[in-house]
C-alpha cells in the first residue's frame, strides 16, 4: 500500500470513528496550518510541511489517547472498513509522528480548525454590523460577549458533557440566567481552562472587521481574574455552552414527545 493509499485509508478510519486531536490542545502549528488552508494555499508542499509539524507536536502527547480510542471503536461490518481499522491500530502503536495515522489526524485538525476560524469570521462580521457607530449600546455589548464566548467554545471544541453536572445545576436554578451565571462560572472555571480560553482568542487572526476583532481579542487581555465569576470571557463561554446544551435537551424532549 502506497503512502497516499495509507493516508486515504486513515482518512476513512477518522471519518468512520470520529477520531480527532482535541482542538483545545492544538498549538500554534495547527493554527498556522488552519490559516494556510483557509487562505487556499496554492502549493501542496507548504500544507504538507505544516501537517508534519502538527503531527510532530501532537503525536508524542496524544498517541496513547488515540490508541485507546481506537481500541474502544466498534468493529465495522464492512470487511474493507475492518481492515482499515486494523491498519490504523498498527499505526497507533507507532511512535513515529510521520506515520499515516498521525499525519491524517494532523490534517483533519487543520481542516476542522480552519472551519472553526471561518465560523469565527462570520460571527465577527455580524458583530461589526451590530456594533455600527455605537459599540457601547447594550445590544452591542451582549453581541460582543456572545461572539467571544461562542468563538471560544468552537475553537476549543468544548463539550457540554464535560460540564454536565454544572450545566444541569445551572438549568435547575430558579433565577435569571444573569443571577445563575456567576455560580456556573465558579463551578467550571478552573485556571487552566480559563487560560486556554484566552489563548484561543489571542491566537485568532482572521480577516475580520478590525474594530470587531480588536474588541473580541481585548476580552482575552491579561491573566484570568482570581474569581471565575469576574472573568467576563469565561462566563460568556460557559453560558453559551450551557444554553446550547439546554436548547438541545429541550429539542430532544420535544422530539421524543411527538
Amino acid at each position: 500500500m502506497s503512502t497516499e493509499r495509507e493516508m486515504a485509508a486513515m482518512r476513512r478510519v477518522i471519518a468512520m470513528t470520529g477520531l480527532s486531536f482535541p482542538r483545545g490542545l492544538l498549538g500554534g502549528e495547527a493554527m498556522e496550518l488552519a490559516a494556510v488552508i483557509g487562505a487556499g494555499a496554492s502549493g501542496r508542499s507548504e500544507v504538507d510541511e505544516l501537517i508534519h509539524r502538527v503531527a510532530m507536536a501532537q503525536w508524542p502527547v496524544l498517541q496513547g489517547p488515540m490508541a485507546a480510542a481506537l481500541d474502544r471503536a466498534d468493529r465495522p461490518d464492512d470487511p474493507g472498513d475492518d481492515r482499515a481499522l486494523a491498519v490504523a491500530e498498527q499505526f497507533a502503536a507507532d511512535a513515529d509522528p510521520g506515520n499515516p495515522l498521525a499525519l491524517a489526524l494532523a490534517e483533519r485538525a487543520g481542516l476542522d480548525l480552519a472551519a472553526a476560524r471561518a465560523r469565527a469570521l462570520d460571527r465577527l462580521e455580524a458583530l461589526a454590523a451590530v456594533q455600527g457607530g455605537d459599540p457601547g449600546r447594550p445590544e452591542a455589548l451582549v453581541a460582543l460577549a456572545t461572539t467571544a464566548g461562542r468563538s471560544v467554545v468552537d475553537l476549543l471544541e468544548l463539550d457540554p458533557e464535560d460540564f454536565a453536572p454544572e450545566i444541569a445545576d445551572y438549568a435547575d436554578v430558579a433565577t435569571s440566567a444573569e443571577a445563575a451565571a456567576p455560580r456556573l462560572a465558579r463551578a467550571t472555571g478552573d485556571p487552566e481552562v480559563r487560560e486556554w480560553a484566552r489563548e484561543a482568542l489571542r491566537s485568532l487572526d482572521v480577516p475580520a472587521p478590525p474594530a470587531a476583532l480588536a474588541a473580541v481579542r481585548r476580552m482575552a487581555d491579561g491573566p484570568p481574574p482570581e474569581d471565575p465569576a469576574d472573568d467576563v470571557l469565561w462566563t460568556a463561554a460557559i453560558v453559551v455552552l450551557a444554553e446550547d446544551a439546554i436548547d438541545m435537551a429541550t429539542a430532544d424532549e420535544e422530539t421524543a414527545g411527538d
